[in-house]
Parts: structure tokens; sequence; C-alpha cells
């Protein structure tokens, strides 16, 4: 029973503070507003856009899964199982952008 106190306690030493967490809301809201302003205020090119978006979305994804998930703390193998899908999602998307960008032409 001694050995479970130790294992929780020393898991609590791993998590960050409040604080970790209200700087990296912002991050992820800074991140949210320079999405916003490319689709918004920028006239670049549609594919340059989309795989800018598809960055920044996939940076705030990794945050959210890091740390608000607790996955950065734990074994790799959970963050591979929230990785891999984001990786192949993100190849069928851009796959089926370039097949019907070709076909409704």
């Amino acid at each position: 029973m001694a050995h479970e106190v130790q294992l929780e306690h020393g898991a609590e030493d791993h998590h960050p503070s409040p604080a970790l967490y209200v700087r990296i809301f912002v991050v992820l809201a800074v991140i949210t507003l320079v999405e916003v302003a490319i689709f918004q205020f920028t006239g670049l090119n549609s594919a340059v856009m989309t795989a800018l978006i598809l960055g920044l979305s996939a940076s705030k994804f990794a945050l959210v899964v890091a740390f608000y998930m607790h996955l950065k703390f734990d074994n790799w193998r959970f963050i591979l199982l929230f990785v891999s899908p984001l990786v192949i999602m993100i190849s069928i998307f851009i796959v089926l952008l370039a097949l019907f960008s070709n076909l409704t032409r």
C-alpha cells in the first residue's frame, strides 16, 4: 500500500502547473488568430493557404493532445495512437482535394 502512495505522488510531480496551462491556452488562441488572419486577410493561393492552415491545426492538435490530455507524461505508444490517425487523415484530405480539384475543372 505504501508503494501505491509513492507511485501516485511520483506521478503528480510530472504534471505541469496551472500557469503552464494558461500559457498553452494563450498559444492556442494566438495560433487560432493567425489561422483566421490567413483566411480572411491574405490573398494567398488556396493550396498555400490550405497547407498553412493544416500545419497550424496540426500544431494545435499536438499541443492539446500533449498537455490537456496529459499524453506528454504517458507512454509514447499513446502519442502514436493519436498522431497516426492524424497523419492518415491529412493524407486522405490532401489526396481528395487533389482528386476533386482535377475532376471539377
